[in-house]
């Protein structure tokens, strides 16, 4: 037997085989079928299958776009509701995080910046860097604080962390405009390379985004992520060019690494955009950009691997 869901403004009824097929959706049919309150009635026959991504997967990805919206929008109210400061804190973390590195290798250790005020030349990665982590880290969780919904209600479940990767991004955008503040207070204006800034922010929406569906699904069957994962983004936070230059690594490795390491590329060109008035890196942006794309693809086949426990386990 199956369940039936509504969904409003579409019209249709959802059937989930929940009996001996867990609930997900890898194919979509639609039939009509004679309703006897209102005649005839279409709706989605969801059936389960091996795992995968198909044009029958995108399609019903579409159909439910307004549900990823939904859940961006309900991960904000979440995440600053009875907070004091609310969004303050996405302007206060990386400023914060800036001052402390700059007193302490900006000033102490003397780590070279580019020729630039260390206050700004850190700002610039912690703004990338902050974002990056706070959507990877959320995304991890995605499923898991999710639970009740993933054994009572059909959706994609790629939505979720799709989901909290876009709402970082309201994060984000704050962040931004403290950098060009602090810029302009260095006597650095706005120049036309600002334009490659949707660009940085595709290759840290893109990277985030799968290794959000990675985590998020290893996490649904072992719970050890959420202890490794602060450990691991530490050590990001110093494998990735935050607080000294992507100049330091020997130029033989240089592009090789800003690519394999899509973070470090979106770093410096934020770097570049904001604090050198100059253009990112070309072959190292769309290398990074490349690699980001495939490490999605490669996390979303995996997320849909594993997609057929998630009720069971989360």
């Amino acid at each position: 037997m199956g369940r039936r869901y509504a969904r409003r403004g579409l019209g249709l009824l959802f059937e989930v085989q929940t009996a001996d097929r867990p609930m997900m959706s890898i194919s979509m049919r639609r039939r009509a079928e004679t309703h006897p309150a209102a005649g005839v009635k279409p709706f989605v026959e969801v059936a389960a299958g091996p795992g995968g991504i198909s044009i029958a997967g995108l399609q019903e990805f579409w159909v439910f776009r307004e549900v990823l919206w939904g859940f961006a929008v309900r991960q904000v109210k979440i995440r600053y509701k009875q907070a004091v400061i609310g969004i303050g804190w996405a302007i206060l973390q990386p400023v914060v995080s800036a001052a402390l590195f700059t007193v302490v290798l900006g000033r102490l250790a003397s780590v070279a910046s580019e020729g630039k005020p260390y206050l700004l030349f850190a700002l610039a990665g912690l703004v990338a860097w902050t974002f990056f982590s706070n959507a990877a880290g959320s995304a991890s969780e995605s499923l898991v604080s999710n639970q009740s919904l993933l054994r009572k209600v059909y959706f994609p479940r790629e939505v979720l962390p799709l989901a909290t990767v876009g709402a970082a991004l309201v994060d984000l955008v704050p962040g931004l405009v403290v950098l060009a503040v602090a810029a302009g207070l260095y006597g650095i204006a706005p120049s036309v390379a600002w334009l490659a800034i949707p660009l940085l922010i595709l290759v840290l929406v893109v990277f985030a985004s799968g290794f959000g569906f990675c985590l998020s699904a290893i996490n649904v069957y072992y719970r050890d992520v959420r202890y490794a994962l602060p450990f691991l983004l530490q050590l990001g936070l110093f494998a990735s060019p935050v607080v000294y230059s992507l100049q330091a690594v020997p130029g033989r490795w240089r592009e090789l690494y800003g690519i394999l390491n899509p973070a470090a590329a979106a770093i410096d060109g934020f770097r570049r955009v904001f604090v050198h008035r100059d253009w990112p890196d070309v072959s190292i942006t769309l290398g990074a950009l490349g690699w980001a794309s495939m490490l999605f693809v490669l996390g979303l086949v995996f997320f849909k691997r594993l997609e057929r426990g998630f009720a069971d386990r989360a």
